[in-house]
């Protein structure tokens, strides 16, 4: 088959790969789930390896949507998300950013579990109150102030760079915190703050409210992504749909249009063919793969190949589209499965129109990718 040509809609569905599971039978959610638009894709290309996020950063660190987007990223060093996240919300800024979100940890004698976030379910008023007492006692008169972007995520303002490497929170989820604590050469100037921070919190007005009421606390801060705002990169779509938490900050810094979620197909579609390329992001494979909830991430895949790769094929087959690509992101191992190599990354590059009839559709997994790895600059060339 001839290589296709640029295509008109790219879907990135993040978490979609993954390594195979003891709970699903030792096969991976790709092979597990009931996924008949993607199998019906299949017909239309061959899977390629895709290598998603070039930097070596994890996707829930952003990695995948930074290289998306053509924002470079050094190996090794934080990726500067927290800076990106507030340069989003539209606000002004200082130079430097990283972000300290609340969370609880279980403390028991044998480790510090972090916590699901989602979990505390903080009010915005709860939220502010909980930032301002943290901005009096801890960095008044130091040119630093925490600022709320949303209930669950906070950020740090700074004024220098902090010399140290996370891990990001979602990262981290299920695990010891010892283990994804800030590592670096100010690691000792980062631990002592999280304590110092630990010492507010628990005295706090809002968690003895929570505590009467059974509630979780928040405990402690979780201190990851730290750097200064990059440069833009050119990305070159036309427009972005969808939901993942650095997509507004980083499309708003690349000047790409964010339409926001994705409620209708079809409107994506006509848009797409008329004005691609157009990037459609999905989180919900792995916002649930990160929470270590296996019946959530199948129920994501369906849901997706249900409202998005069926429709997909229909408009590929009536030709509303000439070409398109669905790109099934890797799972960032979590926690203790951290030091586990990232799973191949499946992409199905698609044409529209016909399709033989004795091309038989087929799963599209992990282990059936093979040749030349691409990535986003062949996405956007003339393809693999």
């Amino acid at each position: 088959m001839k290589s296709p040509p640029t295509p008109e809609l790219v879907l990135l569905i993040r978490g979609g790969a993954d390594h195979p599971q003891d709970l699903l039978g030792g096969r991976t959610p790709l092979d597990y789930a009931e996924l008949p638009g993607l199998r019906a894709l299949s017909r239309r290309g061959r899977p390629h390896p895709f290598n998603v996020a070039p930097s070596g950063h994890a996707g829930h660190g952003g990695g995948d949507l930074f290289a998306a987007f053509g924002v470079t990223a050094e190996p090794g060093e934080d990726l500067p998300v927290a800076a990106v996240t507030w340069h989003g919300t539209g606000e002004t800024a200082g130079i430097m950013a990283i972000h300290a979100d609340p969370v609880r940890m279980a403390v028991s004698y044998e480790a510090t579990v972090v916590m699901d976030p989602d979990e505390l379910a903080l009010t915005r008023d709860e939220a502010e109150a909980l930032v301002a007492t943290l901005n009096e006692q801890l960095f008044a008169g130091t040119g630093a102030y925490l600022a709320v972007v949303s209930p669950g995520r906070w950020v740090l303002h700074l004024e220098a760079r902090p010399d140290i490497r996370t891990v990001p929170l979602e990262g981290w989820i299920g695990a010891d915190a010892s283990g994804g604590l800030p590592e670096g050469p100010q690691r000792g100037e980062w631990h002592r703050l999280i304590n110092e921070a630990q010492m507010v919190l628990a005295a706090h007005p809002v968690n003895e409210d929570r505590r009467r009421e059974g509630r979780s606390e928040v405990n402690s801060l979780w201190f990851w992504g730290g750097g200064a705002l990059p440069a833009a990169g050119s990305p070159g779509w036309q427009a972005v749909w969808g939901e993942a938490p650095e997509l507004t900050g980083l499309a708003r810094l690349t000047g790409v249009p964010e339409r926001g979620p994705v409620t209708d197909f079809g409107e994506m579609v006509a848009e797409a063919a008329g004005d691609g390329p157009i990037l459609a992001v999905a989180d919900t494979p792995r916002v649930a793969g990160a929470r270590g909830d296996l019946g959530a991430k199948v129920d994501a895949l369906e849901d997706l190949d249900r409202e998005w790769l069926g429709p997909l094929e229909a408009a590929l087959a009536s030709r509303q589209l000439a070409a398109a690509w669905v790109i099934l992101g890797p799972e960032a191992p979590t926690g203790t499965r951290a030091a586990e190599p990232v799973p191949a990354a499946p992409a199905l590059a698609c044409r529209g129109g016909r399709v033989w009839p004795w091309s038989r559709p087929k799963p599209v997994n992990e282990s059936l990718a093979a040749g030349r790895t691409v990535g986003w600059a062949d996405l956007l060339g003339d393809g693999p």
